[in-house]
This record gives structure tokens, sequence and C-alpha cells, in this order.
């Protein structure tokens, strides 16, 4: 309905005999006697009460039974009712409904004379606590001194009321009791605190007080002048209708309770009928489902009804929770339980942890929430996803956080640069941290391991190590190659932070290719055995002068000019006839080696010439070395080239210090053009080139740098050194060492 309904009013009594008791009756052990008081000789003044068996018109008539009040509509409704013990002034009724009722009005209807004194109970709780409706007395000051006789000042006022308790009128005098005053004008008799005062279970009426007309304490009179007074009522009427706080119009019987009459005509039964969503035997509930708003009674135009949970087809049950509706400004407080489908939330309207919304689908649809497909080892909330699309929070379904260096759609990979994906690593990957100056451009380091991709000649998980180089970092081209001097240098390993090779003794330098100070490198022809000083020998006749002394000695002087390049050493040149030679003095030989006689030249024709080198040492060899290789003392033949301006005996010849050696050369040209003319060779100088054994070469080098000379500090007149190869040189340097 619109607004509030309530079931028709009728009399509560009807088919409830069962449950009206009275404290007091006559005649229900035995027939009793009672007298009633008259004014006519005639007729009968005492009668029999006899209460064993319910009233019948015919068969007991003198049955006085409390059923006898509730009103039947028969004729002759004087002839029955109900009457108490003769002379107990405390007697009560008590109607005990089966649930909850709203009470309207009471009237009670006397045979006798009313009660002097008596009051009105009412209980909701089934008669474990009573509350007074109101006191009735002739002298409410005597009977109820601490109830006030009125006027009321408002409606819920429990005063003594002395209106319906005189002596007069002495028979179907009236006690009348409404529920609420009529003096007060109550706007809306709906709301709760009117229905408090006017709802209950359980009605009782307490007489207290006799009127005896003063025989009781006169005592006049003969025989028991108590047997005159007691309470009779004919007719007792309750006026009521089943409680339905506004939500009923109609009530049906409640069944298995006591004292009902299912069929009686007339009567007001007990289980209303709810409307407005509402349940329960007083519509003080509401139905399953229903619970979005508080249950309120309906009241005048509102009808309150309950309204109906929203769990969008998720769940069919709900509470209501006082907290949410005050939350929501009213408007929802039905909170949905287990909610079905993977969902949550106070309306299932929220996808659960690890379930986002299908965008395209409505929150209703049984199939709208999806799992999450996130990694909980990179994801933020151990794999929770963001649960809705929403353009103004920013966020997207199913769409998963990943922890500060992951990445990915399910956050699964570790960022570019990072590795090691973690669900204990709070940002879920760490950085490799490649060093940028040993790493490939545009690389990225292995995402499990953590290990960079290095350029060539850089090592380490970082790159940040060179191998056989040095410098990362300190240039753009990343290690720079270490360069060591191979003839200055223990190997070719240097420092990796500056570069610093390993110098062999009094040499410096990054690269070992500089001399300590107080030191210098040999050149290339340190030890030179200038012609120009040699003793000249002739051929098969020896060249003698014309006085008969040696033969003479010509010497070519040559001056350095602008513009030609010095080709020769010392001087100038001896100038040598084919067939002649020239005699070398050596006794300079620092230590006991090996070798390798080179010869400087010039020859003045386009002709080739040969050279007879024979080496004679002044006494027998003492060395070691000199006697495990000797040299023999025939002349050892080798071309000199026209072509060229130095030439080098192959066979090595083994010289030792101590001992002075005779270095004799002697220099023809075989085949000369003209057989007449006499060829000459200009000789510039010979040379000592220290020679190495053959085993310990390992690969030539086309030497001709002073780079690879060098001076280990062994003081002056050191040989010159032509040195072939690194191995060479290395098994020289460790010799003079």
């Amino acid at each position: 309905g619109a607004g509030s309904c309530h079931p028709a009013i009728g009399d509560l009594l009807l088919g409830r005999s069962k449950q009206l008791v009275a404290s007091s009756t006559c005649g229900v052990n035995s027939p009793q006697k009672y007298c009633i008081i008259g004014y006519l000789e005639a007729e009968q003044k005492c009668f029999v009460c006899d209460s064993r068996y319910p009233y019948n018109p015919y068969t007991q008539h003198n049955s006085h039974m409390i059923e006898n009040v509730i009103t039947t509509f028969e004729p002759d409704r004087k002839k029955k009712w109900w009457q108490s013990e003769n002379g107990v002034d405390h007697v009560s009724i008590r109607l005990d409904l089966e649930t909850l009722f709203q009470f309207s009005h009471l009237i009670l209807t006397f045979k006798t004379f009313r009660p002097a004194a008596m009051l009105v109970e009412r209980s909701t709780d089934f008669g474990q606590t009573w509350k007074a409706f109101r006191y009735f007395a002739q002298d409410c000051a005597a009977s109820f001194p601490n109830i006030s006789s009125g006027p009321s000042k408002g409606v819920g006022d429990v005063i003594c009321d002395s209106r319906y308790s005189d002596i007069e009128p002495s028979t179907e005098g009236e006690v009348v009791l409404k529920a609420l005053d009529p003096s007060f004008e109550i706007e809306n008799p709906y709301v709760p605190y009117i229905q408090e005062l006017i709802t209950m279970t359980n009605l009782r009426i307490n007489f207290t007080k006799l009127h005896t007309l003063g025989d009781a304490l006169l005592g006049r009179r003969h025989g028991d002048p108590l047997e005159k007074y007691y309470y009779a009522v004919y007719e007792m009427v309750v006026r009521g209708n089943c409680f339905c706080n506004g939500h009923a119009s109609h009530c049906d019987p409640i069944q298995n309770l006591r004292g009902d009459v299912f069929h009686q005509p007339g009567m007001v039964h007990g289980r209303c009928i709810c409307h407005h969503n509402t349940e329960g035997l007083s519509c003080e509930r509401c139905k399953d489902f229903y619970n979005d708003a508080p249950w309120r009674p309906a009241e005048g135009a509102q009808n309150n009804a309950c309204k109906r949970c929203n769990c969008n087809g998720h769940s069919g049950r709900c509470h209501f929770d006082m907290a949410v509706y005050q939350a929501s400004g009213g408007v929802s407080g039905g909170v949905c339980e287990d909610c079905q489908h993977n969902t949550t939330g106070q309306h299932c309207d929220q996808c659960k942890l690890f379930f986002y919304q299908d965008p395209h689908k409505a929150i209703s649809d049984p199939h709208a929430c999806l799992p999450c497909s996130c990694d909980p080892e990179g994801t933020l909330h151990h794999g929770v996803c963001e649960s809705h699309t929403d353009p103004v929070l920013g966020t997207v379904a199913g769409r998963c956080l990943c922890k500060e260096n992951v990445e990915g759609i399910r956050c699964n990979k570790c960022k570019a640069n990072h590795f090691g994906l973690r669900g204990s690593d709070p940002r879920g990957c760490q950085p490799c941290n490649c060093d940028a100056a040993g790493t490939l451009p545009f690389s990225i380091c292995d995402p499990a391991t953590g290990e960079c991709l290095c350029q060539q000649f850089t090592m380490g998980r970082r790159c940040e190590k060179c191998v056989g180089y040095w410098g990362l970092g300190k240039s753009v081209y990343g290690c720079s190659p270490c360069d060591c001097d191979i003839g200055g240098s223990q190997d070719n390993l240097c420092s990796p932070e500056d570069g610093q090779c390993k110098c062999l003794p009094n040499i410096v330098g990054r690269q070992c290719n500089e001399p300590a100070p107080g030191y210098f490198f040999l050149p290339l022809d340190y030890y030179i055995y200038e012609a120009e000083h040699a003793t000249p020998l002739s051929g098969s006749a020896p060249l003698v002068s014309e006085r008969g002394q040696d033969p003479a000695l010509e010497v070519v002087f040559r001056q350095p000019s602008t513009g030609r390049a010095v080709t020769w050493t010392g001087p100038g040149f001896a100038r040598v006839p084919s067939g002649a030679g020239l005699r070398f003095a050596i006794d300079n030989i620092p230590l006991a080696m090996d070798f390798t006689i080179a010869i400087r030249y010039e020859p003045e024709t386009l002709e080739d010439w040969l050279a007879s080198v024979a080496v004679q040492p002044t006494d027998v060899s003492s060395s070691q070395h000199c006697k495990a290789n000797g040299f023999s003392q025939e002349p050892h033949v080798f071309a000199l080239p026209a072509t060229k301006r130095i030439a080098l005996l192959q066979t090595p010849v083994c010289l030792e210090p101590g001992t002075q050696y005779s270095v004799d050369v002697y220099f023809s040209q075989p085949s000369a053009s003209d057989p007449k003319a006499k060829p000459f060779i200009l000789i510039d100088s010979v040379s000592n080139a220290v020679s190495t054994p053959k085993r310990q070469k390992v690969g030539y080098l086309n030497i001709h740098s002073s780079n690879y000379f060098h001076r280990t500090g062994l003081g002056k007149g050191w040989p010159y050194l032509d040195i072939e190869s690194a191995a060479d040189f290395f098994s020289l340097s460790q010799y003079y060492k």
C-alpha cells in the first residue's frame, strides 16, 4: 500500500475462553451459598453457585465460570455471569494472548457493585513483567496513595480515576478504559512510542477492594454478612486488533497455540499477513533479502517498506548494517553475504582480489570477473591486478601493477639492464650496473644472471675489467692495448688502471721503451771497426810500397753534404783493389757469445764482389760457450751484391773477452767486365752483430731500429747488437743479467 495499514478491531475475548482465567470463582469445588441485598420482602434473597460444569441455560444455570463474561449476543443476556467467591477483596482476571496485540479499550459491566478499588495492567513479554495502564478507586488517596489522581499531563501518564468506582449504580455499572486518553490529540497514533503504550501480550484486571456498605465494620444482622459481598461481572469486552506495525490489514490464526478456536466467527487472529516486504507474527522484521533499509513500522502515509538488497545476481542473502547505511547517507545499508562468481563488496559489485571485471560485461554477468594473470613474483601485492577500468582513476581492468624494476603485461620480465626476478625483492629485479665503458653499445645484460655483453678485451660480470689491456673508461675506445715494448718489458701484460708495463732493469716508461736516468740505448752500429784504421793486406803478392814498406792504405774521405743521405760512418772509406784485403783488430768483446760479421761497402762499378773472412784468435779459447760453438778458422766466403751497401756473414763467429782477434777480409771481383782495368771497392767498416743459437729462434723480425737495442748497464765498450727475434732478445737479456 501507499501508507500504513491495520487490521480491523474486534473483541479479543472471542474464541479465547481457554486463555481467560480468574483467581477466584464461586462454586468451583462444591456448591456455595451467596445472597443479594434486597429491598422487597417477597423476593428471594439467597442462592447457590455451582461452577463445577460450564453454564447451560437448562441444566447448569447456576454455573458462574469466567468464560460467561464473553459476549455471545444471545437472548436473556442477564441470565449468566462470572462471580467470585464471597468476601475475597483481591481477585484478578487475566487474559493471555498468543502474540502481541494492539489494545483499544476495555469495558466491564458488573452485576453487583463496581469495585471500590482496582487497577488494569498489561505485559508485552508474556507475563514476565507488567506495567499499569490505570488505577480506579472511590478514594484514590486512601487506596493508591502514590498515584496521581490526574488529570493526565501526557498521553502516557498513569493516573488513578475515581469516575468508575461509585457505589451507584448497584448493578449494571460499567468500568471503561481507553488505551489512549481521548483528551490528548495524537497526530500520528502509529509512531513507535505510542505503539509501545498500547501493545500487549497479556492483560490483567486486579480487583483490590469490595464495596461492603459498612456491614463488615458494624457486624450487624445475623449470619455471615460477607455472603452478600463478592465481585460479579455480566460482560467483559477487550477491543483490539492484531499488531502488525502498520504492515498488514488482515491476520490469520496462529497454529498450534493454546486456546484458539479457529472456526469461531468474529475472532481476532494474531498472525499478520504482512505486506511491504516484512515478515513475522507482527511484521516485526524484513523478509530475507529485503535488508537494504532498516526495518521500521509504517507511519501514516509512509509505508516504510523493506527494500530489496541489490547483490547483482551474485547472492541471495544479505543483512542490514546501520553503520553502512549511515555512511551512505541513508541510501543503502544492505550488505550481501557469500557473494558468488568471484565477486565481493557490499552489493557483490566488485571483483574479488586477484580477479578483474571484463570491460565488455556488466558486473551482474555471472562471468564478469576474470582471474588476474599477473606474475606474483614481479607484481605489487603478490599478483593483484587493477579490478576495473576507470578513466578518471586511470585504471585499466586486468592491468598488473609491476614492481619498480619489472615490466611486461604480466610483470614477469626484468626491465632492460636488470636481472634476477624474485618475489622477495621489493623492487623485483636488481640493476645489472654494466660498465658503460666496457659494454657493447646498445646491448642489454642477461636477465637471469645479470652478465653484461662485453666489448673486446674487457671482462667481468659488469665488463668492468680489461684483459691484457688497460684504461677502461678513460677513452671512448674502451680498453687500450698495453703495447709493452718487446725489448724493454718482461711480457705484454700491464696494469689495468694506468697501463704500466713490467719493465726490465734500468728501463722506464709506461711501455718500457725509455732508458732510466743515467743509462742509454745502444745504437745499431755501436761496435764498429772503421776500414780507415785497418791494416791493408796484399793478395797473392803483398802490396809493397816503392820504398819496401807495408802496402799503403788508400783512404777516400767523404764529407756530408746537403741533400745527400749519410750512408757511411767515420771519415770515409778504404779503397781496396780486387784481390787485396784488410785486417781488423778486435779486443773489446764484453761477453762470450756468437757474433755475425757485417761489412759496409760501396762498389765503384756495377759488378758484384766476394768477401773472404777468416778470424784468428791470439790464444786458445777459455770460454765454455766458445768451446762448444767453435768457429772454423777456414775462410768463409759470402757475396757483396753491387746493389747493396751492407752484407752479413751467415755463419756466426764465437768471440770472448780477454782475447785479441784478427779478422782478415779479402775482396775479389770474380767476373770483371774489363780484365785489364783494376777494379776497386770502397770499404766503410766491419761490425759485430750478436747472434744466438738457431734453436732459440721462434720467428724472424726485420729489425733495423734502435728501439729494440738497449743498454743494460754493463758500462762502455758494449758490442753492436743485431737482434733477429723476440726470443733471441729475451735470451740475450737473461744472459746479460
